[in-house]
């Protein structure tokens, strides 16, 4: 069954799930295992990367398995559950059953090949011309438990005639993905979630290919280090809420709702989960604070009433724009700053509050551009006029993210309120950071 190792660079990582993503399988046939096997013919490069014990046992599978005794299960435990993946360079591969003949299939030991593969049958998927090597893989599942999509990583730069950057997909049909063209290093390690159709890809890259996965706009790349996710859905590379990790990744896990990584870094580039640790508050109790077309209505016509606040829509501690009108805030600082970011809690007041909004730098009256994550989407969206605020009581964050030619030494900000909910706009609670 075995190739010899002469005649296959060392090949790839087989990848084995033991169940589908909503169910336990009763037995290994419900339950198909992905295995990626594949080899390239030799010059001698690549050799080091196999372990000498593998290349003198890899020349033959069937003495592998024949020395492999199955472990007898615990009382009470089943013994169809678990998976092994075969690393090496194969013309063939087979599954093992002490009752049967179990499945196997021949495969070209020059192609990659994509194989589902269970106790008691065995189906190639796919295969491949490929340039580079299959080190990681993931899928995802229908509701019977059979493959959906199979996603691939590793040091791969084409799958037949398509490019690809180190990551690729494959569907049941052999449709490959190319992930928007991947990542710009190698990846050791990938996590598919079932429940939002998403790809964690990690390894030793500093960005993806598309680099920006929002707007120009933004200047940020979906990763600066390690770290990336792609949206299988919609075919494209969701913003990670922290600028990257400062190390390779090498595997990932899940638990509930989160994902783990694991590698070797210490922290994120900017230390933080969403909003950067190295932003400090601006002082706004020393800033000159006006509006424009302020309500009528007694203890909520002071803009000054939004900081450094704890009350909520009551006299004093809310500012309102009058009926009917659009209006503004004018933040004057006491110094020249650069904003970082701006944290707004919309009013709820009788059914008032502000729906859109734009943000623009006093001297020149410029509108400043600011990224927000889309509540729904849970992706960074971008704005200059227009921007969104929700009607509730939760802080919603929006970075500045022009370059420094644009925000440095500002002298202040205007909040223009262009459209508002009820009988008019207004707001509860203002904060302002800087760089």
């Amino acid at each position: 069954m075995g190739a010899d190792s002469s005649d296959a660079v060392a090949a790839s990582l087989s990848v084995a799930s033991t169940a589908g993503p909503d169910s336990t399988p009763n037995s290994l046939a419900d339950d198909p295992e992905l295995r990626a096997l594949s080899a390239d013919e030799s010059d001698g490069d690549g050799q080091d990367s196999i372990d000498d014990d593998a290349k003198e046992s890899s020349s033959s599978l069937s003495d592998e398995l024949d020395s492999i005794d199955e472990p007898q299960p615990e009382e009470g435990e089943s013994d169809d559950e678990g998976g092994i993946g075969i690393v090496g360079g194969f013309s063939g591969v087979s599954s093992f059953n002490p009752n049967n003949k179990g499945a196997s299939l021949s495969l070209d030991k020059d192609m990659t090949s994509v194989v589902a593969l269970s106790r008691e049958s065995g189906m190639l998927l796919g295969s491949f011309t490929a340039e580079g090597q299959v080190t990681t893989g993931c899928s995802f599942y229908n509701s019977d438990g059979s493959i959906l999509q199979s996603f691939f990583g590793g040091t791969l730069i084409s799958l037949n005639s398509t490019q690809v950057g180190y990551v690729a997909g494959v569907d049941a049909n052999g449709q490959i993905d190319d992930m928007a063209m991947g990542v710009n290093g190698p990846v050791n390690a990938l996590f598919c979630h079932q429940d939002t159709k998403q790809v964690f890809v990690g390894g030793s890259f500093t960005s993806t290919i598309s680099g920006l996965t929002t707007s120009i706009a933004t200047r940020r790349s979906a990763s600066t280090g390690g770290i990336a996710i792609y949206s299988v859905n919609n075919k494209a590379w969701r913003q990670v809420p922290f600028h990257g990790l400062d190390g390779p990744v090498y595997d990932f896990t899940g638990f509930g709702d989160a994902v783990y990584a694991v590698g070797d870094f210490s922290t994120t580039f900017d230390n933080a989960t969403y909003v950067p640790l190295n932003t400090q508050p601006l002082n706004l109790t020393a800033c000159n604070i006006v509006g424009g077309n302020n309500a009528e209505i007694f203890g909520f016509t002071d803009p000054r009433s939004t900081i450094c606040t704890n009350g909520r829509d009551t006299p004093n501690f809310t500012w309102l724009l009058r009926d009917l009108l659009d209006g503004y805030m004018t933040i004057n600082f006491p110094f020249k700053a650069t904003p970082s970011l701006l944290r707004l809690m919309n009013t709820m007041y009788e059914g008032r509050g502000t729906s859109t909004f734009r943000v623009m730098a006093v001297e020149n009256n410029q509108v400043l551009a600011m990224t927000y994550l889309d509540p729904e989407t849970k992706e960074e969206a971008f704005c200059t006029q227009g921007c969104p605020l929700q009607h509730n009581t939760d802080w919603q964050e929006f970075r500045f993210v022009d370059g420094d030619e644009m925000l440095a030494n500002i002298t202040g900000i205007m909040i223009k309120i262009d459209e508002y909910y009820g009988m008019g706009g207004g707001l509860n609670k203002v904060e302002l950071y800087q760089r």
